[in-house]
């Protein structure tokens, strides 16, 4: 399976762990396995592009890959047809006679779990690498790409290699810092290993852009806090003053007849504000005032 490209090797693999899970090793022509086809672009493709119509599925995308396996007689045919009760496809796979070669070698002749494949590694070694040199293409070309019907080998590898020193959560960060410093110095980038060398540089960035991130973080965090400030005490002043010009008129000339010089009167024994009264009614009734001190006669 050496010269299959990296689609190609993925859809070997995962297909091979389903059809030996479902093999009971009787009824080789009753075994198949299907699967929706969105499903396989995102579990076993690292999020290849999901296209529409099922020509283009075959003849742009998946389909050189799978007759690739027919032809290697990994497979002996598969089939796209429309998915019953939700949209979509599903592409239904049957086993050829190298599956069943390679079964017998590997299942019969040592135990079942030498050769079970862990999905944490198998996610780490395909879907990862995958997703990056999808988005490198992507953020190279600046669009979204319609379909990639073939990933060098090579820049997956890159692509794995990249990810043994970046998080995978911060490698579109890293395309970018490095499409970036090579627009600067007009280098034309065509394959992901061309970014290979800013990666000392953005490491060492690394640190200054935490440091900023959280900087940036505490001010937007204060300033919402200020905010929200303003925004309560806009909302006493306009409730005290509608509750103010709600009262009967006796009440509201008799808070006018209390005021002095600056708005604070000295009434009924109290310093207070104006409808300072009215205002209480719009504080919590738990602890002492919001705002303001005023001095008791």
């Amino acid at each position: 399976m050496q010269q299959l490209g990296t689609i190609g090797q993925a859809l070997f693999m995962r297909l091979f762990f389903h059809f030996a899970n479902l093999y009971d090793g009787h009824h080789r022509s009753r075994l198949s396995f299907s699967k929706r086809y969105d499903d396989i672009c995102a579990e076993w493709l690292g999020g290849l592009v999901v296209l529409k119509y099922p020509s283009k599925i075959e003849q742009e995308q998946l389909g050189p890959h799978l007759r690739q396996l027919v032809k290697a007689e990994f497979l002996a045919s598969y089939k796209i047809t429309e998915a019953k009760g939700r949209g979509g496809f599903v592409i239904t796979f049957r086993p050829g006679a190298v599956f069943f070669t390679d079964y017998d070698r590997f299942y019969r002749r040592q135990q079942r779990r030498s050769v079970q494949f862990d999905f944490h590694a198998d996610r780490q070694q395909i879907a990862e690498p995958l997703k990056v040199a999808y988005l490198f293409v992507e953020k190279r070309n600046g669009h979204a790409t319609a379909g990639i019907p073939y990933v060098p080998s090579k820049d997956v590898e890159t692509a794995k290699y990249l990810l043994e020193h970046v998080p995978f959560a911060d490698i579109p960060d890293f395309l970018d810092y490095a499409l970036a410093e090579a627009k600067k110095t007009r280098f034309d980038v065509q394959t992901l290993g061309g970014l290979k060398q800013y990666l000392s540089r953005y490491q060492e960035r690394c640190p200054l852009r935490a440091a900023a991130k959280a900087s940036r973080a505490q001010r937007e965090a204060e300033d919402k806090a200020t905010q929200r400030r303003m925004d309560y005490d806009r909302f006493r002043r306009a409730e005290a003053d509608r509750l103010f010009s709600s009262l009967p008129a006796k009440e509201q000339a008799s808070d006018r007849s209390c005021r002095t010089r600056q708005g604070t009167p000295l009434c009924a024994g109290k310093w207070v504000t104006r409808s300072d009264h009215v205002r209480d009614r719009t504080r919590p009734h738990h602890g002492r005032p919001t705002s303001g001190k005023y001095p008791v006669a």
